[in-house]
This record gives structure tokens, sequence and C-alpha cells, in this order.
């Protein structure tokens, strides 16, 4: 069976909402023989920090990044959905976005709330940055 969605793009960050997200986005995906994006992104570094101390800050910030993605990539792997992984550094609502447009996504499924401290208590920063500028469908899940 073939779907309007081949590459659905879920952004997650360890969050109760990204998991919730991830169980949606494997369901579409099961329905149509899609694949998941799953994308972990943490934040800007300061350009201040260089040298050996960026190097470990990047170090350990990937390190996270894998024990985070591995709970999505077993969920995936238990209901035989293809996906692949991706960790970036940036501006999260942004990467998104761009990932979206490398990956030639057609849908992004992403919770409502990531675990952001106050810009998080509303849909504000990256959901509504992502809803705005997305060039394809997005699904907010809550």
């Amino acid at each position: 069976m073939s779907s309007y969605y081949r590459k659905i793009l879920v952004p997650v960050d360890g969050s109760l909402h990204a998991d919730m997200a991830c169980q949606h986005a494997v369901g579409v995906a099961k329905c149509g023989g899609a694949t998941i994006v799953l994308l972990h992104c943490y934040g800007e570094l300061p350009s201040v920090i260089g040298g050996e101390a960026r190097e470990e800050i990047i170090a350990t910030c990937e390190f996270e990044a894998k024990k985070i993605l591995a709970s999505f990539e077993l969920h995936c792997k238990e209901n035989d959905v293809p996906y692949t992984t991706i960790v970036r550094t940036g501006r999260p609502g942004r990467t998104i976005v761009q990932v979206c447009k490398e990956e030639f996504c057609d849908l992004i499924v992403m919770g409502s709330r990531g675990l952001s401290d106050f810009s998080g208590m509303v849909m504000g920063s990256v959901s509504h940055r992502v809803l705005t500028h997305s060039p394809v469908p997005v699904m907010v899940v809550r």
C-alpha cells in the first residue's frame, strides 16, 4: 500500500510529547509504508566556548542525543518501520525546517511542547516556528 507520505520527520527531545508524536508517526508510517527520520537537535553553543572545552561539550551532547534517540529507534524497530537518525546543533525550530527540506520529508510529526524551560509552557517557540515556516504539513501531537 502506498501513501501520500513517504518520509516523516519526527523531532525528538526525550519529552512525553515527543514520545506521543513518535507513536503517531509510527502509526502513519505503518499504514502507508513511509520511512521515519528521527531528529534530535541540541542548541547552539556560544561562540566564546572554544578549543578543548567545546569539543568536550559537543561529545557530551552527541552522547546524550544517542541515549535519547535509542528509545525512539527501538519503537520503530519493534513496529518494523524503517528509520534513520540525525543529530544536529542549532536553533531547534529552524533546524527542523531545514532538515525537512534537506531530507525531502512529506510530513512533520512533533509534540506540542518539549523539554525547554519557560518557552515550552505555551505552544509558541519551536512548534510555532515549525508551523509557520514548514513547507509540508505538520501534525502537532499533545
